[in-house]
This record gives C-alpha cells, sequence and structure tokens, in this order.
C-alpha cells in the first residue's frame, strides 16, 4: 500500500505532462496545416525530396539548437535590465533562466512551434535555392529604375552617403544589421515560450509564418532580383552602384565589413563553389520581420517596443547602405507583413473560439497544482 501510494503522484504527474504536451501539440494546428501545405508545394513544384528534407531538416536543427539558447539567455537579460535591475543580475539571470527551462506550460507551448520554425525554415531555404531556376534574376533593372524615379531622380544610396559614408558608422550599421538573426529568435522564442496561448500569440505566430511563405518563396520567385550588391556581376551595366560597392570595400580596409564576406559566400554558392546559396533581393525579409517585430511588441513592454523600432530604422537603412537591397525591397516588404499581420487577427480570433485553447490553460493551472 505504501508503495502504491508514493507512485500515484508520479503517475499523476506523468499522465499530467502527457496531456499538457498533446494539449500545445493540438494548439499548433493551424501552423501545422500551413507548413504542411508549403512541404508539399516544395516537392511539386522544386526537385525535392524527403531525404532532402529530413537530412536539411537536422542541420536546421543543430543551427537552432546553438542559436535558441543564446537568444533566450539575451532576451531575459534585456526584460531583467529593463524591469527588475537585480542587484546580483548574474545570479538572477540564472536562476531565472533554470525556472525557464523546467516550466512545463512553457515547453509545452514553445517546443512545437520552435520545431515548425525549424521545418518553414528548411523548405524556404530551398525555395531561396531554386529562385534563379524560375527564369532568372529580371527584376533589378525595373527595381533599380523604380527607386531612382522614388527618389528625385537619385538612388536612395547616393542620399545617405554623405551622412554614412564613414567607416565607424558603416561597422555599426553592419553590427546592428547582422544582430538581425539573433533578434529574431529572441523575439520568436518570447512568444513561443509563453504560458499561456492567446489571441496575441497566435496571431503572431501566424504571421510570421505567412510573411516568411509568402515574401520569402512566393514574391522572391515572381520578383526573382540579385540586389545591388550583385549588380554588375550578373551582368548587368552600367551598373550605379560601383560607388557604393568601391566605398564599402575601402572601408572594410578600416573596420570588417561583414556584409562583404556574405555576398562573397553567396556569390560563390550561386555559382556552385560552396554550399552556402539563396541570393534573393525582393521582398527583404530583414525589413519584413523587423517591422513584425515591432507591430507585435506592444505586448512587451516600453523598452522592448523602443529597441524594436529603432531595429526596423536601422535594418531600413543597413539594407540599403550595405548593398543589400534597393529601397523598394523594403517597401514591398513592409506592405506584405502588414497584410499577413491585419490578416492574421481574425484567423486567430476564430481560432482561439472554436478550439479549446482555455482547456490548455486549465490543464497547466491543474499540473502546477497537482502533487508530485
Amino acid at each position: 500500500m505504501q508503495t502504491q501510494t508514493a507512485t500515484q503522484p508520479v503517475a499523476a504527474a506523468s499522465t499530467g505532462v502527457t496531456a499538457l504536451r498533446l494539449s500545445g501539440a493540438r494548439l499548433h494546428l493551424p501552423l501545422f496545416y500551413l507548413v504542411t501545405i508549403y512541404l508539399l508545394l516544395a516537392f511539386i513544384t522544386l526537385d525535392y525530396s524527403v531525404s532532402d528534407f529530413v537530412s536539411s531538416l537536422a542541420v536546421s536543427m543543430v543551427f537552432g539548437t546553438a542559436t535558441m539558447p543564446l537568444a533566450v539567455v539575451a532576451m531575459r537579460f534585456v526584460q531583467l535590465a529593463a524591469t527588475t535591475r537585480p542587484e546580483r543580475p548574474l545570479k538572477v539571470l540564472v536562476n531565472d533562466i533554470r525556472r525557464l527551462s523546467t516550466c512545463p506550460e512553457r515547453s509545452a507551448l514553445g517546443w512545437p512551434s520552435v520545431m515548425l520554425l525549424l521545418c518553414l525554415m528548411t523548405v524556404l531555404g530551398s525555395f531561396k535555392s531554386a529562385v534563379p531556376s524560375f527564369g532568372g534574376f529580371t527584376w533589378d533593372a525595373t527595381f533599380s529604375e523604380w527607386d531612382r524615379m522614388l527618389h528625385f531622380g537619385r538612388h536612395p544610396w547616393e542620399w545617405l552617403q554623405p551622412v554614412l559614408g564613414y567607416p565607424p558608422i558603416t561597422f555599426a550599421i553592419n553590427l546592428v544589421y547582422n544582430f538581425w538573426m539573433l533578434s529574431m529568435w529572441m523575439v520568436f522564442c518570447t512568444w513561443a515560450f509563453m504560458t499561456r496561448s492567446s489571441v496575441e500569440r497566435t496571431r503572431f505566430l501566424l504571421a510570421f509564418m505567412l510573411v516568411w511563405s509568402v515574401g520569402g518563396s512566393l514574391l522572391a520567385i515572381l520578383l526573382a532580383s540579385a540586389g545591388p550588391c550583385f549588380y554588375s556581376r550578373i551582368g548587368l551595366q552600367p551598373d550605379p552602384y560601383a560607388g557604393l560597392m568601391a566605398y564599402l570595400q575601402s572601408a572594410n580596409e578600416v573596420l570588417p565589413i561583414w556584409a562583404l564576406d556574405a555576398q562573397n559566400m553567396l556569390w560563390q554558392g550561386f555559382n556552385g563553389t560552396t554550399v552556402l546559396d539563396g541570393i534573393t533581393a525582393m521582398p527583404s525579409m530583414h525589413n519584413a520581420t523587423t517591422l513584425l517585430f515591432f507591430l507585435a511588441s506592444r505586448q512587451l513592454g516600453k523598452w522592448p517596443r523602443r529597441l524594436l523600432g529603432a531595429q526596423v530604422v536601422i535594418v531600413y537603412i543597413g539594407s540599403i547602405h550595405l548593398g543589400w537591397h534597393y529601397a523598394i525591397d523594403a517597401y514591398v516588404a513592409w506592405a506584405v507583413t502588414l497584410v499577413c499581420w491585419f490578416v492574421s487577427k481574425p484567423l486567430a480570433e476564430m481560432w482561439e473560439r472554436r478550439h479549446p485553447t482555455t482547456n490548455h490553460n486549465a490543464m497547466a493551472e491543474a499540473f502546477v497544482q497537482a502533487p508530485r
């Protein structure tokens, strides 16, 4: 009898964890449907197999496993610094991360989101690599001319160069621009690992995946362009960006401008000499996602909202100043983001009304209160 009584709480806890995980998985069915459709389209339109997907997913998981913990630590550090400001920040941060990593409600909601994100990014990489095969980069000259016309007869980089054309400024902009990847994981994990599902959480995750699916694949194929840094490399002349690229090369001799190394590696991948591949400029996913992060930051507090708002501006400027994008790439990206953001709200509300989100919350509360 004593043995049976002792094992009952353990069995109850195990059952509670399983029920919580199943409930969390069910709450992500809309995202699962979206990623499944996205994967099927890759199988149909690309030379893409299940083995290709599995091997690429394994690489994505390794990268995600390395990046996500760093993003979570950075996220919690920023939150603590902006709110409680403890006297012993390192100790508080360690204890805080420990609580986060062992919280069953967060895990039940967070890990399905992360796995779906990794699947989405795996398929996205295949679409990006295949963009040139759908007809080549046919829009660069058009976008370049539209840029000039929209900006009063001069290319946007020419307006920015007198203000930004100093190596320390370029270096700082490149630093913020490269921080985008970590920022993406920070914001995504903030929403993914919340303890409660909600309309706002579902809206963000749905909008995030729609932005990548529509902008990163469909429009990238329909509006295929390489970007200013590759303008002459794809055979277009005269090159209105030669002066910008010459400046970046000279700045790189003073301070490292990592954009140049990344651009060279992408070009080598395009020519088959490295595994890194995926040249596509329109629309700019850096600009699309930074705007999405800002739109979703209303729920995150004053300081995160301010930081994410500043990131929108700096990434936009950096995308032009570093030669990655035409300004119009950002404008289209922002339009796509706004559409996905507003479309996602009624879809999230409908899902939350029709499916038992409250059941998950009740399960989480019951699990926390149950004896273990």
